[in-house]
């Protein structure tokens, strides 16, 4: 079985992890590459709204409860404890050709940083802490580095910079 490559994205709170991971999403998959994401949530969070009827199995003490329809399936997990990425990659994203990971910083996985000039905070992965594993700093700020530096708003060569570090073949166009 193939290990689906993971890519980290990584920065200060409003740095615009988010809108570049869209981003990069709607670019990469436009290229025919299957995409998936992964969001590390600090807290307890709910998509399971109350009087919902999957919200009514996971009350009455179902361990799984999967919603599906025509053009979506969820699946909501009771856990005892926060999984590791590396087994909620083999466990349920097998079938792409890349994942992208917003958080999990602290992970053993390449990992991008994003970083706003507006904010005036330091780098997350330089400085007191040199992290080994980032592979890239996305930026509006002008600067030195011991890694590439990319503009924000240059979502293909970001994409291209990708494939190249992780030697995705792009498939054909149809």
């Amino acid at each position: 079985m193939k290990k689906v490559p993971l890519l980290g994205f990584i920065g200060n709170s409003n740095s615009g992890k988010t809108t570049l991971l869209t981003a990069l999403i709607a670019h990469l998959t436009g290229t025919g590459l299957k995409v998936g994401a992964v969001k590390h949530h600090h807290r307890s969070f709910t998509i399971d709204h109350q009087g919902k009827d999957s919200q009514r199995f996971t009350a009455a003490g179902a361990r799984k409860t999967i919603i599906t329809g025509p053009e979506q399936t969820a699946l909501i997990e009771q856990t005892s404890k926060q999984l590791p990425l590396d087994d909620l990659a083999a466990t349920y994203l097998q079938d792409l050709d890349l994942i992208l990971v917003e958080g999990f910083k602290k992970n053993q996985i390449p990992k991008i940083e994003i970083q706003r000039q507006a904010l005036d905070l330091p780098l997350l992965s330089r400085g007191d802490f040199n992290d080994p594993n980032l592979i890239a700093i996305i930026s509006d700020k002008a600067q030195e580095l011991d890694v590439p530096l990319f503009d924000p708003h240059d979502i293909s060569t970001i994409s291209t910079f990708i494939c190249r570090h992780f030697a995705l073949n792009l498939p054909p166009l149809p």
